[in-house]
């Protein structure tokens, strides 16, 4: 048996739901899949920034984002203590947020259902379907292990950073920027409820300064997303233990918040790992037929490991060139998606990658730990990161 659609989404997360959404709205036929069944678990670190609150407001979901525990700002242990507030920027809101995925990505897929799409849980997409040299559908296998052809003018896989898709496809990638590997765990902790993310900057491995940093996030109700993320530009990141770094940082958080051990993590299997591919690493980031976004593109911002706004930016401009596609030129070229991503965060990634490649000697991130933990390039930081206006809330201890 077979179905047709205008187009097929892989992938119910940020970048698919919004992928799903953005085509569905304007009236195309629009299917997406997703192997889980939502509301389902995610290992992240759970913020939305207000840049991805922007983005979830343009959807028509802003007012939902109210249920979530508000965050005024960001706070830095390099190791002194210094933080700032959201500064003013156009169409961004001074507010971010930290939501759980289990309810972020439900709020997400059922309303990209609620706007037209044909969303089908517990679905796996297989293998794509070549037909003359372009991608012509998805093969698809149900809960009950039923196989069935799905045909779509156009595919978008947004299916992570482990995508089916693109492994079956094994698509050349003319940029290839580098992973990190992050861990976290969400836990009780007995202190008030915070309105900032918190960042710890300093990692060690050996003795040696790791390009990374530490977070804890407070989701509200006393309890905290912790986790801790690195780059694998270090050359002896496989011999990191990442839940080792995890319990470091713990046990530099106050003993007043009474955390629990690792082991009791590990247990009720609240500790979960996963990685990001930061900087693009599929590019150009589509094929005849296909286009690839969110983690499956490797959209994750380099500069600290925000993966939520690229998805749902980079799926909405996805789900918008497959509908131009089928009203124009046909999809078998989508260089206006590539060139969008390019002009949107070419340059920035482009530094962030010489950036990695740089911090990933740990004499290098040494001293820039060194530097950020100066007055003066603290400033530097907040004026780069938010302009101006950034300093107007800024203080440090």
């Amino acid at each position: 048996m077979s179905d047709r659609f205008d187009i097929a989404v892989v992938g119910g997360g940020p970048a698919g739901a919004a992928a799903a959404w953005k085509a569905a709205a304007v009236g195309a036929r629009v299917v997406c899949f997703d192997k889980a069944a939502f509301p389902r678990e995610k290992p992240c670190g759970d913020g939305i920034t207000p840049r991805a609150a922007s983005l979830v407001a343009a959807m028509g979901l802003g007012a939902s984002l109210t249920k979530f525990h508000q965050i005024d700002g960001i706070r830095v242990f390099s190791p002194r203590r210094w933080q700032a507030s959201w500064p003013e920027r156009e169409g961004i809101p001074r507010t971010a947020y930290v939501a759980r995925r289990t309810d972020f990505d439900q709020m997400l897929i059922t309303h990209a259902a609620a706007t037209g799409a044909d969303v089908r849980e517990r679905t796996r997409v297989v293998a794509p379907i070549m037909e003359r040299g372009r991608v012509a559908g998805v093969v698809v296998r149900d809960e009950m292990g039923t196989e069935r052809i799905v045909r779509a003018d156009v595919v978008i896989a947004a299916d992570g950073a482990y995508s089916t898709l693109k492994r079956a496809l094994a698509p050349a990638s003319s940029i290839n920027g580098y992973t990190a590997v992050a861990i976290r765990a969400e836990m009780d902790a007995c202190r008030d409820d915070d309105n900032y993310y918190e960042i710890y900057t300093r990692l060690w491995h050996e003795n040696r300064a790791l390009p990374g940093y530490g977070w804890v996030f407070p989701l509200g109700d006393q309890r905290v997303n912790i986790g801790i993320g690195y780059l694998t530009s270090y050359r002896k990141w496989r011999q990191v233990n990442a839940a080792d770094l995890m319990a470091n940082l713990m046990a530099d958080l106050p003993s007043h918040w009474q955390l629990p051990d690792l082991g009791s993590l590990r247990r009720s299997k609240a500790l979960q790992a996963w990685r990001l591919p930061t900087g693009f690493n599929t590019w150009p980031p589509f094929l005849p037929g296909i286009m690839f976004a969110g983690d499956a593109a490797g959209t994750v911002k380099p500069g600290n490991g925000a993966g939520i706004s690229k998805a749902l930016q980079s799926g909405m401009i996805a789900g918008e060139c497959a509908v131009n596609s089928l009203q124009t030129d046909g999809p078998d070229d989508f260089s206006d998606y590539a060139q969008q991503l390019s002009q949107l965060w070419g340059t920035e990634y482009r530094m962030g990658r010489v950036v990695h490649r740089v911090i990933g000697n740990p004499r290098a991130m040494h001293i820039a730990n060194t530097l950020l933990d100066q007055p003066r390039a603290r400033r530097t930081t907040i004026r780069v990161l938010y302009g101006k206006d950034g300093l107007a809330s800024y203080t440090e201890e």
